[in-house]
């Protein structure tokens, strides 16, 4: 096997799988990029690039969130849902379904404020995949269609108030990837198990001219994994390669607070999945197997609304809504990596104790079955379903300023 990374990366690299397993979120449709993390943005389905006031929407929406009262939080947030997929072939008599229950985890640090600059620290989710249907020996099929990838960012925040009301920030985004492919060819089963590490960044804006009225936007860059691993084809053990590309993202929004106890919030994100097809998995010993991680990926917008209410005073109820289109075609489509049109409703409650806040969530996600024609899809047409069910969530989030304040006093 090829040595593409260093002594000390070898060394980091069993303890950062087996976080990865905790924190990848197996993102299910075309949510192969999360709408949102498992902190206040869950509750708000993500709609939170204008108003990025907590630690997980610091990390994955927007970068100036840094520079406001999140630089002088701590949180810790968790988020588990079921998955169920289900393929259909007539053709072939193959009908199979699986079943996970992923778990997402956030977590982040604010640093305080240095010289101006605000500072922060986190670990978070914000793509992967979950598919893991069996194999069927009475059609003649050894090889179950398994998809699984998970990535880990390692964000590190940077941002400041540059002008009244105007917030400006940074990220730069290490992150770990694990990949696991499971599925028939016609050189016999393919098993592949890769992990490795790879970069990113981000840089937003949040804009504030009137107390009432903010405006977000960010854009997240193009990021690489390089990752290896080992694999076999056919039986044969071989080494195996995969450069794995992240897509680019912009997203923008509005933050209206309606009245002292109403705020309300929209956005749209801009996701350039065809990023995904400059990604290629590469065989040591089976050429004719190396291809894109993605092929016939089609770039969309989610667009998204939510809502906070102050019920009581330090009781906030947070509803969220958000939709997008699949990201892949028919042509696209495969078993062990499908997608469909997604709608996804979230709502939140969160109590305010003073030096800490506790917050609950759920939510429930509908996606749209798809029907493939052999005529588009001549490998693996059929009946493509998948069923979110039911989400849910608790963080916490602990106010570190008190603490900072009274040590700078003594």
């Amino acid at each position: 096997m090829s040595k593409l990374h260093s002594k000390s990366a070898a060394t980091l690299t069993p303890i950062v799988a087996l976080i990865s397993c905790f924190f990848a979120p197996s993102a299910f449709a075309s949510l192969f990029i999360s709408p949102h993390g498992s902190g206040r943005d869950a509750e708000l389905a993500g709609n939170t690039v204008a108003s990025p006031d907590d630690g997980s929407s610091a990390l994955q929406f927007n970068p100036a969130g840094v520079a406001g009262p999140v630089r002088d939080q701590a949180l810790a947030a968790v988020l588990a849902f079921g998955y169920v997929t289900h393929y259909q072939n007539d053709a072939t008599g193959y009908d199979g379904t699986g079943n996970k229950t992923p778990i997402n985890l956030s977590l982040w640090y604010g640093l305080g404020e240095v010289g101006g600059w605000s500072l922060g620290i986190g670990a978070y989710g914000a793509l992967g995949t979950a598919y893991d249907l069996p194999a069927d020996p009475d059609i003649g099929l050894s090889s179950p269609y398994t998809g699984q990838l998970g990535i880990l960012n390692f964000g590190i925040n940077i941002g400041r108030e540059v002008l009244p009301g105007l917030r400006v920030g940074a990220q730069l985004t290490p992150a770990h990837g694990k990949q696991r492919v499971r599925t028939p060819s016609p050189l016999g089963p393919v098993d592949v198990k890769a992990n490795g590490f790879g970069l990113s960044s981000m840089v937003g804006v949040v804009y504030t001219p009137t107390p009432t009225w903010s405006m977000g936007l960010s854009y997240r860059s193009r990021g690489f994994i390089d990752m290896e691993g080992d694999g076999s084809v056919g039986g044969e053990q071989q080494d195996i390669s995969v450069d794995f590309v992240t897509p680019q993202m912009l997203m923008g929004g509005v933050a209206y607070q309606w009245s002292e106890r109403l705020n309300l919030m929209g956005q749209l994100s801009w996701m350039r999945f065809n990023d995904f097809e400059h990604g290629e998995v590469k065989f040591e010993k089976s050429p004719l197997l190396n291809q894109p991680v993605m092929t016939n990926t089609q770039n969309r917008v989610r667009w998204g609304v939510g809502l906070e209410f102050l019920t009581v005073p330090n009781s906030m109820l947070r509803i969220g809504y958000t939709e997008s289109k699949a990201a892949l075609s028919d042509a696209g489509m495969r078993p062990m990596m499908f997608d469909n049109d997604n709608r996804m409703l979230m709502a939140g409650y969160e109590i305010d104790y003073g030096t800490l806040m506790l917050g609950f969530n759920v939510g429930l996600t509908t996606l749209a079955t798809r029907n493939v024609s052999a005529q588009d899809n001549p490998a693996f047409p059929g009946r493509y379903a998948a069923d979110a069910d039911m989400s849910a969530g608790i963080r916490v989030t602990w106010k570190l300023q008190n603490r900072r304040s009274a040590k700078t006093a003594k």
